[in-house]
This record gives structure tokens, sequence and C-alpha cells, in this order.
């Protein structure tokens, strides 16, 4: 895109005010060109740079009301924790502002990462790349958890300038895991009896409404009765296909992105989220589905050598699929806000499908 692109996106955000940011964070940077990202909620855009030397990078700024900017101030701060501390790929944070007066906050810079993201595109996805997806994400988490433990689970935000655990009205810890999760599940079934949580969106309000009452017998009945979970620890909630920039030749992960919104929760957790994400039985079938998930496990425990999959564990990870099938049922009408009747339909039905496995046991 050149300087003749539009002064400003659907987000409200000029080319202005993007070469503002710019010198807020790096005076010295010259703005020759910016081209506004379509995907993601917030304003990011990838902006040609001189440095004096040409570079491209990344802007991301929030301009949207999923993300607390308590929370999203921690974003640039755990992409620099992460880069310094482990080997899982991530952007280089060049700089970030956590408040202004005539800037969306907060907002920062970034490198700017080559590669490709195959969101809803599972299936262009060979085998074997998604088998190595999975096995660097096995070791990617398991490098992400040993940077715990933290003080207790909850969402990890900014406070006094510093990443903590946050204890707000908003944002409570909980000494029990097992109470975050039930609370977590409690709410969501809440927003299943009107539309989810994006009822304007629905088309169909009360499309789960008649599995409320029989889910929520069943989270109150299983979760208190979970073994005790681990400490916990970061876990990075949305690690998902969407969220990689992938070689396309390789499949190899390039980096790991959306690092705001993590939450300090036991690792069990996480990889129940993940495999949640990645794995899907209905399109693969139980052979498949058992390679993939086999091929994450066995590269997690292989990187975590005092660490393993016990009975305990498995039946806690099993338990937090479920959970995220919640989830997804309740992002439904914002997920497939574009789709069709027919393919709403479809999703609404696997997930009919799956919980009914739980409820019926």
């Amino acid at each position: 895109m050149t300087e003749e692109a539009p002064e400003s996106g659907d987000d409200g955000v000029s080319d202005s005010m993007v070469r503002g940011m710019v010198a807020e964070i790096k005076p010295e940077w010259q703005v020759t060109s910016i081209e506004r990202s379509p995907h993601g909620t917030d304003f990011v855009g990838i902006l040609s740079v001189r440095t004096p030397e040409p570079k491209s990078v990344v802007i991301k700024a929030t301009t949207a009301d999923f993300v607390d900017p308590v929370i999203a101030r921690s974003e640039p701060r755990l992409l620099e924790l992460v880069r310094r501390e482990t080997t899982i790929p991530v952007p280089e944070v060049f700089g970030y502002c956590d408040d202004h007066e005539h800037y969306p906050v907060p907002f920062y810079l970034m490198e700017y990462v080559e590669g490709a993201n195959y969101e809803g595109k599972h299936e262009d996805l060979s085998i074997t790349a998604r088998e190595r997806l999975l096995r660097e994400a096995g070791e990617n988490l398991a490098e992400l958890h040993d940077l715990g433990p933290l003080a207790a689970p909850g969402k990890i935000g900014i406070k006094d300038g510093e990443l903590r655990v946050l204890d707000t009205d908003d944002y409570p810890r909980h000494e029990d895991f097992r109470e975050a999760i039930l609370a977590e599940c409690e709410e969501t079934l809440d927003g299943l009896s009107h539309g989810g949580f994006y009822p304007d969106l629905a088309d169909d309000p009360e499309r789960f409404a008649d599995l409320v009452g029989d889910l929520r017998d069943y989270v109150r009945k299983h979760i208190p009765t979970l073994s005790e979970p681990e400490e916990p620890t970061y876990c990075h909630w949305d690690y998902r296909i969407g969220n990689l920039l992938i070689d396309p030749d390789t499949g190899n992960t390039r980096a790991v992105l959306d690092w705001a919104n993590l939450s300090s929760a036991e690792p069990a957790y996480n990889l129940g989220q993940t495999e949640f994400y990645f794995l899907n039985p209905v399109a693969d079938g139980p052979s498949r589905t058992n390679r993939l998930r086999e091929t994450f496990r066995t590269a997690y425990a292989d990187a975590r050598t005092d660490w393993s999959f016990s009975e305990s564990i498995c039946e806690r990870i099993e338990m937090y699929r479920f959970t995220c099938r919640l989830g997804a049922m309740a992002c439904l009408p914002l997920w497939y806000q574009d789709a069709s009747p027919e393919e709403r339909n479809e999703r609404a039905t696997e997930h009919r499908a799956v919980v009914a496995q739980y409820i019926e046991k």
C-alpha cells in the first residue's frame, strides 16, 4: 500500500495518528507507507519505515472493547519476557506507550515477521505440517510454563508498571483454580441462555438455551471434584493456528502472536485449550486425532523432564477441553458472523454432539 491509501479505516485511526504514534516511540523513524491489517479486533498496521535504513515493522493499538487496557498493557512486556527467557519465536518489541492524551492506548511497535496465517484454512496444511505445528506447540508451551510458578490463578496485567497477577473487582484472584473455572463456566452458561457472549450478533439467541440446565448441573457436579491443580504459571490461552505465522514451505512456526489476555493457570488448563483448538475429532476421526494428540503431548513431556501426563492430569485436561467447548458455543455468533446459516447450523450441531457425550454419561 502506498501514500495514496485512504487516510483512515473503520477503526478511526488516521494515517497522521499512526505517524504520531510512531514518533512517540521512535522519533527518529520516518514512516513511508501504511498497510492496515484486516485481521483481528484491534488496530494493526504494517509499516514501512526508514530507521534510517528501510525496514518493515508492525504497530498495534487497542481500539476495540474486547481487551481492557490494564490487560492490553501487558502484551509488549510479555513479548519482551518470552523473547528474553525462552526460545519461543516472538517478534522483537521496539517500544510501547501505556497512556496518551490523543492516541488509542496502549500501543506498541514490534518487528515484522514474514509468514502465512492459516486461520480457517486447516485443510491447506498437510498432516506432516500439522504434526510439526503440534510438536512445536508442545515445546513452546513447555518453555512458557517453566517461567512460573506465579502467585495465584488469575489474569495477567500491569500494576505499577510491572507484570502481575491482578486482584481487582473485575479480575479477582481465586485461591483454588477449580473455583475460577466453575465461575467462568457459570458466566458462560448465563450467556448461552440468551445468545452467548455476543447476543447482538446471534441469529438464533436461543440456539443452545435448552442445554443450559443440564450443562450447569454437569459442571457443578464435576469441576469441584477434580484433583488438586498444579501451581499456576503463564498460560497463553489462545494458542491456535490463527495466532501463528507459519513458514508455508516447511510448516515451521515463525512467530507466536497475541500475548494479550494471558492467564495465570495450571499447565493442564493451557494444554486442554490448545488441544481443543488444534484437534478436530469430528473431521479427523479418532485415529488421526490420537496421533496428533500424542505428537503434542510427547513434545511437551520431553521438554519438561520432571513432568508427566498422569491420570489425574489427563482427567483435568479433558474437563478443560469441555469448558473450551462451552466458550466456543458462546462465541459462535462472533466467530461465524460472516458464515452462512448452514455453516452456523453445522457448527452448532457439532457442539451439541460433543457436549452430549459429557452430560449423558
